[in-house]
């Protein structure tokens, strides 16, 4: 027992000894002084300089003897395993939308749209066999995508969910397996999106009053992939002046080549929901819809109990 404690005892002392020695010596206000005006040949001076390099010395020597930080490889990036990342998805859903993933509603529509989504945010072509494309507009894996299906059929919780999980991913150790099976970082994909609704959008809008601010607000938004919920809801933004949030929007999106999501409601078929949206926003924009969107169906009933 006196052994042990002697030998404890021991390296306690001489780390005082080394902690000493990487405290800098004090700066007195006279030597301060000094210093200022270089008088380096002062006793004072040259004995604080002469302490300091020794504690630079012992500082440089000490870090030195601190273990390295360890490195971290991480695998080769290929591509995600579609599998895997529906996976997480539904995992993800009931963790953001406090439920469970239904796979079995309105005859499967659900699980074919979460399936979809995840072929095209890893850009697989698998996403251009998707049954819910309708051929109005080519499937084109550059395009955006338009959602349009009935009232409260779960594609808002869908698209969220998916927002969510990418965000989350950009800070947490989400893991994900590869086309070969091997465990990946999500984050180190980068598929977020924005995620805005279309009547918070205009509302934001509406409370801008200095000019710089709204060009701020046209910079943000009408650039980078970002996906509006529920357009063709919101109301016309008054702001100096009437204006249609969404045909400005659309167009500069369009200009700038941003991939642009949007989901919406029918207001009759398909065409009819078209035409309301050309009576909104213009036929400049109609015409555009084609090139910018794959337009998705969904046709099932309500989930909203």
């Amino acid at each position: 027992m006196e052994i042990m404690n002697q030998t404890q005892t021991e390296p306690q002392t001489s780390h005082l000894q080394d902690v000493g020695s990487l405290i800098p010596p004090r700066k007195s206000a006279a030597i301060d002084a000094l210093l200022k005006v270089n008088n380096v040949d002062h006793h004072l001076a040259k004995k604080y300089l002469e302490e300091y390099a020794e504690y630079q010395k012992n500082l440089e020597a000490h870090l030195a003897t601190l273990p390295k930080k360890e490195e971290i490889i991480l695998p080769e990036l290929k591509p995600i395993n579609i599998e895997s990342l529906y996976d997480l998805f539904k995992s993800a859903f009931e963790l953001f939308q406090k439920k469970p993933f239904d796979e079995t509603v309105n005859n499967s529509e659900s699980k074919r749209l979460a399936r979809t989504l995840c072929a095209y945010f890893l850009e697989k072509k698998a996403f251009l066999r998707s049954p819910l494309l309708n051929e109005k507009s080519i499937p084109d894996l550059q395009k955006g995508l338009m959602i349009i299906g009935g009232f409260g059929n779960g594609k808002t919780s869908i698209l969220n969910t998916f927002h969510q999980m990418f965000k989350t991913a950009a800070s947490m150790p989400i893991q994900v397996a590869d086309i070969e099976g091997i465990p990946q970082l999500l984050g180190r994909y980068k598929l977020g999106f924005g995620y805005f609704t279309a009547n918070d959008l205009v509302k934001t809008f509406e409370a801008i009053s200095d000019p710089q601010e709204k060009e701020i607000f046209w910079n943000r938004y009408s650039k980078g992939i970002k996906y509006f919920d529920d357009i063709m809801t919101e109301s016309t933004a008054s702001n100096y002046g009437k204006i249609e949030i969404f045909k400005d929007l659309f167009e500069m999106r369009y200009t700038n080549g941003a991939k642009t999501l949007i989901s919406l409601n029918y207001m009759g078929t398909l065409d009819e929901t078209l035409d309301e949206i050309s009576k909104k926003y213009g036929e400049r924009v109609y015409d555009r819809l084609f090139e910018m969107f794959n337009i998705i169906e969904l046709h099932g009933e309500s989930l909203r109990k």
